[in-house]
């Protein structure tokens, strides 16, 4: 009559076996957390246990008592396979919540903000009774400092594994860093699956550690531990052809041409075709639909709001801005590879580094920027994690110094300053591409600037 699945109802009445009526008894109260104690446990009268049968009631058996969860790590593209997979369910009819570097999503509404991909936040998705299906960021810090959160998983992701936060907790080879992420693909329940990067060596060396179902995923077709894969009956997904394809014992499952992605921007962004592999085979995994996987990628369009600060583009008249949290070597280099696809007169990049890595780490984001970029603004995060901005920027300019010395190079600390700057000096033809710690107040500021121009050009 309320709408609950158990409560416990307070009767004053003089027999509770005459109809209360008869009796001129009522209900006094309706509890809807009932307590089981004094049934099971009385300080007089007969143990019962009443709490068996409301358990048999809410979790018959043998129906399953939980509920789907995909974890994923890996050292980049975690967040955009995360929220790639979340999209998917959703689609499907779930009602997903989901955790990133970004917050704690439910149904794609933000309920809690910040780096959440540790156990607590896996906790709060997994305590919330409106979620029936969850998708876990789950990063190194988060592992090292209190675990997973859950138990077991269905799927585990690892997308790849490079140097990023190394000299911390005690991890300082990739080699160690790859034992932490190993943790996800161990933590599969037997009959669920492994998902990992047969491209990347570390992880394809985790399918060894682990005892359940493996599913691989390449950018080449032709890659011989796929096929080999393959030819025992196992299920792939790679990039062949310009088409993401499933390989299922001797058969291939086209899903679309990756052009028409648009999280693939063309197929110019193969960072993100990675990431779209990975997600195919754990929808596919879970029961969902070829075509309801082609439906979820074609309608998950990246923007600042479904996808913020991942490859957040924006095309002003005469030039065009990327704002983007790549943070790490690894995520400079895969950037690097899509702008260098462009056809642009000029790349303009505003890097940093951050603190809590290791000398070696900022002279490479150095390297890797001098490589890339025709001119190279260096700014600093607001929160150099204990080291001071000599630490930081000597290394880094020291590597654009070794690489592109003859290439310009200003130093504005202030991140909002450095925007401010590109974006003034701004030349036709040009690409700026802004690595921000601030994701929100950057593309505010990109939108507020942008206004600006456009109403130039109309006014023109």
């Amino acid at each position: 009559m309320i709408g609950l699945d158990i409560c416990g109802i307070d009767v004053m009445t003089t027999d509770i076996a005459i109809p209360l009526n008869e009796a001129r008894g009522a209900v006094l109260e309706v509890n809807a957390a009932p307590g089981f104690r004094m049934h099971i446990s009385p300080t007089y009268g007969l143990p019962r246990n009443v709490a068996e049968p409301v358990i048999d009631m809410l979790f018959p058996h043998p129906k399953p008592a939980r509920i789907p969860i995909v974890a994923v790590t890996g050292t980049n593209g975690k967040t955009t396979t995360t929220r790639l997979i979340a999209h998917m369910v959703k689609h499907k009819g779930y009602q997903v919540g989901y955790t990133t570097t970004d917050g704690i999503y439910v149904q794609d509404k933000l309920l809690e903000k910040g780096d959440t991909t540790g156990s607590y936040s896996a906790e709060f998705v997994l305590k919330d009774p409106t979620v029936n299906f969850a998708v876990l960021e789950c990063a190194r810090g988060g592992l090292l400092r209190s675990g997973l959160g859950f138990e077991q998983c269905d799927v585990g992701i690892v997308t790849n594994v490079s140097s990023d936060h190394l000299g911390l907790r005690d991890i300082h080879t990739v080699e160690e860093l790859a034992k932490v992420k190993a943790v996800i693909p161990k933590s599969v329940r037997k009959d669920g699956y492994a998902i990992l990067n047969a491209d990347d060596d570390l992880v394809y060396a985790m399918a060894q550690e682990v005892k359940c179902n493996v599913a691989f995923f390449s950018m080449d077709e032709e890659n011989p531990r796929i096929l080999k894969h393959i030819a025992k009956g196992g299920l792939a997904a790679v990039f062949e052809n310009g088409y993401i394809s499933l390989f299922k014992n001797s058969y291939k499952i086209r899903i679309d041409r990756v052009a028409d992605i648009p999280l693939t921007f063309g197929g110019k962004a193969r960072f993100n075709i990675e990431n779209i592999l990975a997600a195919t085979l754990a929808g596919y995994v879970s029961h969902i639909d070829v075509e309801d996987i082609k439906t979820a990628f074609r309608t998950f369009i990246p923007s600042p709001s479904k996808t913020p600060g991942r490859m957040n583009l924006f095309k002003f008249p005469e030039f065009e801005v990327l704002v983007d949290y790549a943070h790490n070597v690894g995520g400079l280099k895969s950037i690097g590879d899509y702008i260098n696809a462009l056809e642009v007169n000029k790349k303009v990049g505003i890097v940093a580094a951050v603190g809590d890595r290791r000398k070696e780490d900022f002279y490479e984001m150095g390297c890797v920027a001098g490589e890339v970029f025709d001119e190279i603004i260096v700014r600093l995060d607001a929160d150099l994690r204990g080291k001071t901005a000599e630490e930081i920027t000597g290394p880094l300019l020291e590597g654009l110094e070794d690489t592109a010395p003859a290439k310009p190079v200003h130093v504005i600390p202030s991140e909002m300053s450095a925007i401010a700057y590109a974006l003034e000096h701004a030349e036709a033809g040009s690409f700026i591409a802004i690595f921000t710690e601030e994701i929100e107040e950057s593309v505010k500021m990109v939108e507020s600037f942008k206004v600006i121009q456009d109403r130039k050009v109309m006014i023109e």
